[in-house]
């Protein structure tokens, strides 16, 4: 029987209150209040970081503003002898009417744990992008990083909680320009949401930023701290000692960051010698492959069936007819619009980790009637993208990561939206981007650039690439050859051939950095290179 898929749960607030005394410690001690300071909290939940200020500076002009009813009824009930302290039931970002705040003057500093991946309805989106045009709306943090960042006063600091996917997803690439153009960013902490009371978000750590709004001097220095393992050592940090296991602390220049390609920070790997250095600016995968993500049919359990039980997480699939699979494929496979024969299932290539050889598992519906349905006009959740590279021979790689990242030939199927598909514009270069591409450093690398497990099209354009010459292009086809072979042989590829194109392509790219001129001891300078 085909099951619907489950409606998501949509959390409109996604509270996550600062709980953790520690955390708070760190956040004020970072923000500086002074009594007579006018100080925002935007997102006020229960009220820990107004009653960290306040013991800082109990005389602080503190505004804060709440959506949830409840919060704010007990908020007002807590302050209500405190004639200081404005509770305010408003929408922070202000969207129907333009700021609630166009009423005060900016504020001198800014405290917050913000809602992370609150669900914004359709229609509160879309004012949002109207309203701020060059952010992603989606994630609500970012929202409330740069509209608070926009109601400081020249000079003013602001401390914020935020994912630390921030400081790399291409999305939040305009939110962290803004930061770094027009603010000083002091200071970056980094810890694992573990640390954080009732939170561990498997895609991400935490960090707090802080900034001051004020353009930065020439050859001014971000401090980053890292290697938090527990909320004691960000109390610590606090108070300026502590004789327990310190974190690392480095720097790296703001104007270095801002020149990036995209203006991220960029995460270390301590399993390898190998750093991105400014490689951001020379050759890249996206140059010399064309690098896209694949079909959906928008209902995948109507129109996708697998091979059979063993399948994997398959349950709430059908089986394929065998009689019904057209074998075998032509060589430009079969029709943009359809087929008419019966036989009209065509294998799908689906994400899921595979090195250089994946087994066809699952199969989809390519019948005339179900081409109509995914090329529907109109409102329609299917997605008939980047159709050119439909049945052409290149590259998979599952958009979700597992520790190491895996690629497999295509071998002329359907890709899915879960697989990226990387088609060399040079057939020559296929062995040796299939290779590559299992291989440790474009894990490395591939983690410094996007530290989530999200292998999307946009960071796997990114990626450094290094032009082999003629010697090295037949040595890789050599060993992605005997890769192959063994999969056929055994099903798997082993340990001694893995180990064999990892040491390959760890050569090749440290002599291209030597013959840049860089030495590869330079890659060690820090966890975060600038």
């Amino acid at each position: 029987m085909v099951t619907t898929r489950p409606q998501r749960h949509r959390d409109r607030l996604q509270a996550h209150y600062t709980r953790s005394p520690e955390i708070v410690e760190y956040l004020v001690s970072r923000l500086l209040p002074e009594d007579g300071d006018t100080v925002w909290e935007p997102a006020g939940g229960q009220g820990e970081l107004v009653d960290g200020v306040l013991r800082i500076a109990p005389n602080a002009d503190v505004w804060v503003s709440e959506i949830d009813p409840l919060a704010v009824a007990f908020l007002q009930q807590k302050y209500r002898s405190l004639p200081n302290v404005q509770i305010n039931e408003e929408d922070a970002i202000g969207v129907q009417f333009g700021s609630l705040l166009s009423r005060r003057p900016p504020f001198q500093k800014v405290i917050a744990n913000p809602p992370f991946g609150a669900w914004q309805s359709y229609e509160r989106r879309a004012a949002l992008k109207r309203r701020f045009p060059q952010l992603y709306v989606r994630d609500s943090y970012g929202v409330f990083l740069y509209h608070c960042f926009d109601q400081l006063e020249s000079g003013g600091r602001l401390v914020f909680i935020v994912p630390d996917t921030f400081l790399w997803l291409h999305r939040h690439e305009h939110l962290r320009r803004t930061l770094l153009r027009e603010g000083s960013v002091e200071e970056i902490a980094l810890f694992p949401s573990r640390i954080f009371p009732n939170v561990s978000f498997g895609y991400s750590g935490m960090s707090v930023l802080t900034v001051r709004k004020v353009r930065p001097p020439t050859g001014f220095t971000i401090q980053i701290i890292d290697e938090v393992s527990r909320a004691s050592m960000l109390a610590e940090i606090a108070h300026g000692g502590g004789d327990s296991t310190k974190p690392r602390v480095s720097h790296v220049a703001q104007e270095q960051v801002l020149a990036r390609s995209h203006a991220e920070l960029v995460l270390p790997r301590s399993e390898s010698t190998l750093t991105l250095l400014d490689r951001a600016s020379q050759r890249t995968l996206g140059m010399v492959a064309d690098v896209r993500t694949g079909f959906y049919s928008g209902n995948d359990r109507r129109w996708v069936r697998r091979a059979g039980p063993g399948v994997p997480r398959s349950t709430a699939y059908e089986d394929v007819d065998r009689a019904r699979i057209m074998l075998p494929p032509s060589e430009d496979g079969p029709p943009l619009e359809g087929i008419s024969d019966s036989r009209c299932f065509i294998p799908l290539m689906r994400g899921g980790a595979a090195q250089f050889r994946k087994t066809t598992q699952w199969y989809v519906d390519w019948s005339l009637e179900a081409v109509r349905e995914y090329r529907r006009p109109g409102k329609n959740p299917a997605r008939f993208q980047n159709s050119i590279y439909y049945f052409r021979e290149g590259i998979g790689v599952p958009m979700v990561a597992s520790g190491r990242v895996t690629a497999a030939m295509i071998e002329r199927r359907l890709f899915d939206q879960g697989v990226v598909g990387v088609f060399p514009r040079d057939s020559e270069l296929l062995l040796f981007l299939l290779g590559f591409l299992n291989s440790r450093v474009a894990t490395g690398l591939l983690r410094a650039i996007n530290p989530t497990a999200n292998n999307s099209a946009k960071y796997l354009a990114r990626l450094p690439f290094v032009d082999p010459t003629p010697s090295q292009l037949r040595n890789a086809d050599q060993l992605v050859k005997n890769a192959f072979a063994e999969v056929g042989r055994t099903g798997g590829v082993s340990l001694s051939t893995l180990n064999a194109l990892d040491e390959f392509y760890s050569a090749v790219w440290l002599l291209d950095e030597c013959r840049s001129g860089k030495s590869s001891t330079t890659a060690n300078r820090g966890r975060w290179a600038g």
